[in-house]
């Protein structure tokens, strides 16, 4: 009994390092890590055998050389013959001949009968086949012994099934469990796939909603433009304004075309929030007068900065903003409030939109998420993630049909350490 474990053992251990192999290693190398672990595994079954009845002796060497050969294919299958029958021709005895029919007639049903259409079995008749394969390899095998040695049919019954039975049933146990550990593979790179698929559908829908943002502010500035009361001035605020907003545009396409290879250092300066919060008002107002949203500024410092990227900055209020405005739907008033505390800048965006439950708050940030009908909740993610690296948070305050109050903390910089860009 102790043999027949050991025999299982080395019949299964191959299987899991084939399992670890399989995966990992490049395709061209399988083959030969399969004829490797296989035929060591031969070799250490060989030396293990399992006495029947009356010093016949037997093992399940042909498991491991039938599982190399199926998995392995055609010369895989060669190579482990000459390895079984070298390994038992060194071992001596009269069995050599026994073992050269057996492994002759397995090699020629693999060869000609199971390796070329193995893989297109199922699971089950893989099962079957293989199984049948081994049992009646075991009868030829206590057939061919009764009749080179004249005693193994008058063995007791039990003895004679165990030795077929023992067989067949690893078989089917080896199958199944290789076959287990190759379909989880096969999962793991579907996965992995529609993952690839996902970031692509979620990098082409965040491209559409970065670049419609900018779009949409300077529509709105050349549809003030066709005013004909407009005065000089005006124009070219609204002509320059618009022409950073496309600026932005050709931007944020640039990033996401060198997304696979972002830059390592992210260009960071000292901002004046009181200027950073006039711009985002001027660049927001043609949006909100086309949405009839009045916007109001209340900044109560002048002289406090904070350490971030400019652009990115924008993109995220502008993101935030533009959400407070279409909240709106009969119109509304959208305020920027901007203050200084312990240290921490304080910027409120309140809005007397539509509102929030608690359950949708929760769940901002996330991509896909968001209260819009053609929206993708990109936009606010990306906001979370800016104010996320500037070392901020945001926290957010709703009532269904009063209004939503986003409240950004970021840390203020020191204004004397001058205006240079630095480098993170």
């Amino acid at each position: 009994m102790d043999n027949l474990l050991i025999n299982i053992l080395f019949v299964l251990l191959p299987i899991l390092i084939f399992q670890i192999f399989y995966i990992n290693i490049d395709s061209k190398y399988k083959n030969i890590i399969l004829a490797t672990v296989f035929s060591i595994s031969t070799v250490i079954i060989m030396n293990f055998p399992i006495e029947n009845y009356e010093g016949h002796l037997f093992d399940l060497r042909y498991i491991a050389f039938v599982l190399g050969a199926l998995y392995g294919g055609k010369k895989v299958a060669i190579f482990l013959y000459f390895v079984v029958l070298t390994y038992r021709f060194y071992i001596g005895g009269a069995g050599f001949y026994i073992a050269l029919i057996d492994s002759t007639l397995l090699l020629i049903i693999l060869l000609f009968f199971l390796i070329p259409k193995y893989q297109k079995y199922s699971l089950k008749t893989k099962i079957n086949v293989t199984m049948a394969l081994l049992g009646v390899v075991a009868i030829i095998s206590l057939i061919i012994c009764h009749t080179f040695f004249g005693f193994i049919l008058h063995a007791p019954i039990v003895l004679l099934s165990s030795f077929v039975v023992a067989q067949a049933l690893t078989m089917g146990l080896s199958v199944y469990t290789l076959e287990y550990f190759i379909s989880i593979d096969t999962m793991k790179k579907q996965l992995y796939h529609n993952e690839k698929l996902k970031s692509l559908s979620e990098m082409a829908a965040s491209i559409s909603h970065e670049v419609r943002n900018p779009l949409t502010v300077t529509r709105g500035f050349i549809q003030l433009l066709k005013s004909p009361d407009i005065d000089d001035n005006k124009k070219d605020a609204y002509l320059d304004l618009s022409l950073q907003e496309l600026d932005r545009a050709e931007s944020i396409i640039s990033d996401y075309l060198t997304f696979a290879k972002p830059h390592v250092n992210v260009e960071l300066e000292l901002l004046n929030i009181a200027e950073e919060m006039n711009y985002i008002a001027n660049v927001m107002q043609p949006y909100a007068l086309m949405q009839n949203v009045s916007i109001t500024k209340e900044c109560f410092i002048k002289e406090s900065y904070i350490l971030g990227n400019q652009k990115q900055f924008h993109q995220c209020l502008i993101n935030l903003s533009k959400n407070a405005i279409e909240a709106m739907h009969n119109g509304g008033k959208l305020e920027f409030k901007v203050s200084k505390e312990n240290g921490i800048i304080i910027i409120q965006l309140v809005d007397s939109g539509i509102g929030m439950s608690s359950e949708q708050i929760a769940r901002l940030g996330v991509p896909f998420f968001t209260n819009k009908e053609k929206g993708t909740g990109l936009g606010t993610m990306v906001a979370y993630s800016i104010v996320k690296a500037m070392k901020g948070e945001i926290k957010v305050k709703s009532k269904m049909n009063e209004g939503t109050v986003f409240t950004i903390f970021l840390p203020e910089s020191e204004s004397r350490l001058s205006t240079d860009k630095s480098y993170l």
